[in-house]
């Protein structure tokens, strides 16, 4: 019978709730955006066997918050596309795969660019770790077989073709990491 009475109400009793749904829902969609908002950078990779660099855009994580969630939960990683890792300085690092719902290469670069290791097709959602064979600062992630595609390994480079990339790809800001 509540409804009932609601209906026979007109329609003023459903104004409280839209003004809690108006409320609430710029909240959750701004927060969601904060949580999934990763700036993206276009990067090259040098493929020394073709001798031609390669573009990738990749999201980066930069933070230890954006680093730790990483590509997890994702579906899908489009061609050329993946994210780079960025850490304050050179040291060993390993990645697993908890939570990665898709097959990647890890790709370990040294402060410079130089490439350092490569760990090529990873196990979904595996723990088995995945470490570089020697210090590194930034991780490339791309999806698996990309690395052998483009010939990435001994006398690989990376290099960052812009910094701070919005995500609505317009706005393209020269970098000076």
């Amino acid at each position: 019978m509540p409804i009932l009475n609601k209906i026979s109400m007109g329609i003023e009793w459903i104004y409280p709730y839209i003004r809690i749904y108006l409320f609430v829902l710029p909240l959750l969609i701004i927060g969601t955006a904060q949580v999934f908002a990763n700036d993206y950078t276009r990067l090259a990779v040098y493929d020394p066997v073709g001798d031609q660099w390669h573009d990738i855009l990749a999201e980066l994580a930069e933070t230890p918050e954006q680093r730790q969630i990483g590509l997890m939960h994702r579906q899908y990683l489009a061609d050329n596309h993946g994210m780079l890792f960025i850490y304050d300085q050179e040291k060993p690092l390993s990645f697993w795969m908890k939570n990665t719902y898709i097959s990647l290469d890890i790709i370990y670069f040294s402060a410079n660019g130089d490439w350092v290791s490569t760990a090529s097709n990873t196990i979904p959602q595996s723990l088995t770790t995945y470490p570089s064979i020697a210090p590194a600062q930034f991780v490339l992630e791309l999806p698996a077989g990309h690395a052998s595609r483009l010939n990435i390994g001994a006398g690989s480079k990376l290099m960052m073709k812009d910094c701070n990339m919005l995500k609505s790809g317009l706005d393209f800001v020269p970098c000076y990491r």
